[in-house]
């Protein structure tokens, strides 16, 4: 048996926050997600790979990979699916045909794809989101999970193993 008497572990009121933003995030996330297949035959992250896609001119695997929050296995699934569909193309990087070279850019039916899903998202997520918040509690939680990101993204080596 282990020592739990070095275990931080949470008080009430941190286990609260905590099973409050994982039971409120992961609804969120699963509710839209469905609107989006529902009503654009896109998953979260395909939206997501799009909308990164759409604000430069190509991306690097992986930096999409990054931006994405995934790894690069499944970007490459998800960018070949994407790519058979016509909504992404992929391209050597210059005349290196090395794999790890590989960029993608949006195609002209990708953005099409894209500015339809778009109009069913925003509605998503005021319904499921910003209309039951008020200002301060949106100011409070782009603050919040500003931070936390930051904080993630500047320290991967601090990652509990």
């Amino acid at each position: 048996m282990t020592d739990d008497s070095a275990v931080p572990w949470l008080d009430d009121s941190e286990q609260l926050a905590w099973r409050s933003f994982m039971n409120g995030s992961q609804r969120l996330f699963d509710a839209i997600n469905d609107s989006l297949v529902e009503s654009a035959g896109l998953t979260f992250s395909d939206y997501r790979i799009l909308v990164l896609l759409s604000e430069t001119d190509s991306m690097r695997m992986s930096d999409l990979a990054d931006g994405a929050l995934s790894s690069k296995s499944t970007i490459s699934r998800r960018v070949d699916r994407m790519a058979e569909n016509g909504w992404v193309e992929r391209m050597a990087k210059g005349h290196d045909k090395d794999q790890r070279n590989r960029v993608c850019r949006i195609t002209e039916p990708g953005r099409l794809k894209l500015h339809e899903a778009a109009k069913g998202h925003v509605v998503a997520v005021r319904t499921y989101l910003l209309d039951h918040l008020e200002d301060h509690e949106r100011d409070a939680m782009t603050t919040t999970f500003t931070k936390v990101d930051r904080w993630l993204r500047d320290n991967p080596a601090a990652r509990v193993k």
